[in-house]
């Protein structure tokens, strides 16, 4: 997450990245017989464990990074400013036009991505086994900080659409831009 407000240009790399080696770990989970496996008390849990990890990290990357990739292009999310918005008005009213999906979706997707954080820390790593339990920690705090840093974007980017809601002729850019600078 630390790429959103340091090189946003550079996150469809990591995503593709991720989406690999979370198809692989999907793929390795798939071979295992894990409704047989679950009921193995000590077994099971790590299994489910890891199966919800899995399937939480899926919907990062496909419904939550690629929305917040965009939208950190759009805002820088340190400074809450638009990132290159023009130097004159019609370039402002270009760069929002051009971003009406983006700042529709991304107060969804911080949502979501609390939604992702709190199914991860649902997960009881007590008696897993410790690279299990590991894992599950370490996600738990990157999912932390990742929300801690996004989650005050989030007004930011309701506020972009509460102007957009009706389209985008139907605000005052110019209230808009005293707002973000």
């Amino acid at each position: 997450m630390m790429a959103l407000a340091e090189d946003p240009a550079a996150l469809p790399g990591h995503l593709d990245r991720a989406r690999s080696e979370l198809d692989q770990a999907e793929a390795e989970l798939a071979e295992v017989p894990l409704a047989q496996l679950t009921a193995v008390p000590w077994l099971g849990r790590n299994l489910t464990a890891t199966a919800t990890a899995v399937d939480q990290m899926q919907v990062l990357t496909e419904e939550v990074a690629p929305v917040l990739s965009d939208a950190a292009v759009l805002l820088d999310f340190e400074t809450l400013r638009l990132r290159d918005p023009g130097s004159t008005v019609g370039e402002w009213r270009t760069t929002i036009e051009d971003s009406v999906d983006v700042i529709r979706a991304a107060p969804g997707a911080i949502d979501r991505l609390g939604e992702v954080r709190t199914a991860i820390s649902e997960i009881d790593t007590d008696g897993l086994l410790p690279a299990v339990r590991d894992a599950i920690e370490e996600l738990e705090l990157a999912l932390d900080g990742a929300y801690g840093r996004v989650a005050p974007v989030r007004k930011t980017f309701s506020d972009l659409q509460e102007r957009v809601r009706d389209g985008i002729e139907n605000f005052d850019l110019l209230d808009l831009i005293r707002n973000l600078v």
